[in-house]
């Protein structure tokens, strides 16, 4: 089998709402459904722009029109318009971004939506320029933070990119649209505990899939419900 992160960061948080995803293929229940919808959506226009759409652009308005362009020509233009709102928002944020690079004289595409898996361990890489060895994940959230599950993507995909690629990234970048903000995760004490506790977890999970065992422990009482499968098992 191959771990992520993201299962890794659910079975921490609690082994039956692992169970319920990944053994059981239930589909998380959101407090708010665009938070997933339009993350998906801004990151497919995105990736397709750079694809099949990637040119010098004058400046960042034509960029934001031409992957604006590609989101609706995907998207069901009956969903609601906060939805587009916020999509369009992180387009603009993200046009500002590459025609930075532009600017910068960055003038080499990137490989995006790479799927690479290596020694047990899979992830979807958003961004990776591997002439600058850099490595972005775009977030549309609307905040912008560090959390311990940015810290193991970080750890997990500079592993990834070590084995895949031969070469070392020097940290890692997370590029928050919605609020046009970034967070840098250095590689230091902080990541070498997390570091520690991802394969501590990884053998917590392939011994789970042995036994069919998923108690219910979440990690905090409170994340019961905030939990997206708390509709299915009631929380505790």
């Amino acid at each position: 089998m191959e771990i992520s992160q993201s299962q890794i960061n659910l079975y921490r948080s609690c082994p039956y709402a692992y169970a319920l995803r990944y053994l059981y293929k239930k589909e998380g229940i959101w407090w708010d459904p665009s938070i997933v919808e339009v993350g998906r959506r801004v990151h497919d226009a995105v990736d397709a722009y750079y694809k099949h759409h990637y040119v010098i652009w004058k400046n960042s308005r034509e960029i934001l029109k031409k992957v604006y362009e590609i989101l609706r020509a995907e998207w069901d233009t009956k969903l609601p318009a906060e939805y587009l709102r916020k999509a369009y928002t992180c387009l603009s944020h993200f046009a500002d971004f590459e025609m930075n690079n532009i600017n910068k004289g960055i003038l080499t595409k990137p490989l995006t939506e790479v799927h690479i898996h290596a020694d047990g361990l899979y992830g979807i890489v958003d961004y990776l320029d591997l002439n600058q060895r850099k490595i972005i994940d775009w977030k549309t959230n609307t905040r912008a933070g560090i959390s311990y599950a940015n810290r193991l993507q970080a750890v997990m995909y500079r592993k990834l990119i070590r084995d895949k690629f031969k070469f070392e990234i020097p940290y890692f970048i997370f590029q928050f649209l919605y609020v046009d903000e970034v967070r840098i995760v250095k590689f230091d004490k902080k990541t070498e505990q997390v570091e520690k506790e991802m394969y501590e977890y990884i053998e917590k999970i392939k011994e789970a899939w042995k036994t069919k065992t998923f108690p219910q422990e979440p990690r905090t009482p409170s994340g019961c419900n905030a939990c997206q499968f708390h509709y299915y098992c009631g929380g505790i």
